[in-house]
């Protein structure tokens, strides 16, 4: 465990409160898709979340990526198309408190 000192940036690694991974968006109706991702630790609050399309083709890579519920134990992450498509879009996503 490293103390704080004076000057040092305090950062979510270093207090432990971080958390990232990848989730796969099944798309619905060819217009947009929603996956639930549950973090493996609770957070002491709801988290700032990030999130990114890292794969998909298409209508997908224009597409808009947001959090649509956020707790300290969980978000839903929806992805919504600007046209149809048929493809599961991959999301990374990092949490930080």
């Amino acid at each position: 465990m490293t103390h704080w000192q004076s000057g040092m940036r305090l950062t979510p690694a270093r207090l432990g409160e971080q958390e990232s991974g990848t989730v796969d968006v099944p798309i619905v109706a060819s217009t947009f898709g929603t996956a639930v991702v549950n973090f493996s630790q609770a957070f002491a609050a709801p988290p700032h979340v990030r999130v990114t399309i890292v794969s998909g083709s298409g209508s997908v890579i224009r597409a808009t990526v947001f959090v649509t519920t956020l707790s300290a134990t969980s978000m839903t992450v929806r992805v919504d198309l600007n046209a149809s498509a048929s493809v599961t879009p991959v999301v990374h996503w990092e949490a930080t408190l």
